[in-house]
């Protein structure tokens, strides 16, 4: 090494060691984090310190979703909806219907608010045909929180109208139904924003995970509403 080389060597060495490590750091315009890059690929971006890190995630992401044919298994299990009336979920809440199904709980403050909203939304794009052919239900994950007066003033508080449903009751029984819906999880904090759009009378089942518009449940609704009608039309096989 010449001697011009190892003098500069020497000087860089020399201000890494004087100079506090924020100075050495790339400047970046705006204020961002030059390292948000990083964060992002190792999932360190402050995950592990905020509990709704996850829904704040999906918020960022397009209020469309993809569904899919989904699998179920309805219990027939005892809840309690926001008037403290007992509902058997499977024969009662379900039953023949037309349903649309959401998870929330009320002290979130993410995700479950938007898919209240999108739910809002729905209950106007529905009209009269809420209550009647197509029934909405909100699933509680946090049963042991949400019992029925919190549901009751959730409902209030959002203009939730007859055919709209909230449910909760006894952990292990709410527990054992969203096993069966497929939308429970340990840490109910972390659920995913999910919805589920079905016909009790043929078994069919679509699940979303994001936040479908309206008008793409509405539409989904109508084509089971003509499944049912073209089953009917079909003469049975002797």
């Amino acid at each position: 090494m010449s001697a011009r080389a190892g003098a500069a060597l020497a000087a860089l060495l020399l201000l890494a060691h004087v100079l506090p490590a924020a100075a050495l750091e790339p400047i970046v315009p705006g204020g961002a984090d030059p390292h948000a890059g990083h964060r992002a690929m190792t999932g360190a971006d402050g995950a592990a310190d905020d509990p709704h890190a996850q829904h704040r995630a999906m918020l960022e992401k397009p209020k469309t979703a993809n569904g899919s044919a989904a699998e179920v298994t309805l219990f027939d299990t005892g809840l309690l909806n926001q008037d403290g009336a007992s509902l058997r979920f499977a024969s009662e809440v379900v039953g023949d219907r037309l349903v649309v199904m959401n998870f929330i709980y009320t002290t979130c403050t993410t995700i479950c608010p938007v898919l209240t909203a999108l739910f809002g939304q729905l209950q106007e794009r529905l009209g009269e045909r809420l209550g009647r052919e197509v029934f909405l239900v909100s699933m509680s994950v946090d049963p042991s929180r949400d019992t029925p007066p919190r549901l009751k003033a959730y409902a209030q508080k959002h203009g939730i109208r007859d055919g709209w449903s909230l449910l909760t009751g006894q952990k292990r029984a709410m527990d054992r139904v969203l096993e069966g819906l497929g939308a429970y999880t340990p840490d109910f904090t972390q659920h995913p924003a999910m919805i589920l759009v079905g016909d009790g009378r043929s078994g069919e089942w679509t699940r979303y995970y994001g936040f479908p518009g309206p008008d793409q449940i509405v539409a989904r609704l109508d084509e089971l509403v003509a499944a049912r009608s073209q089953a009917q039309a079909t003469p049975t096989q002797p």
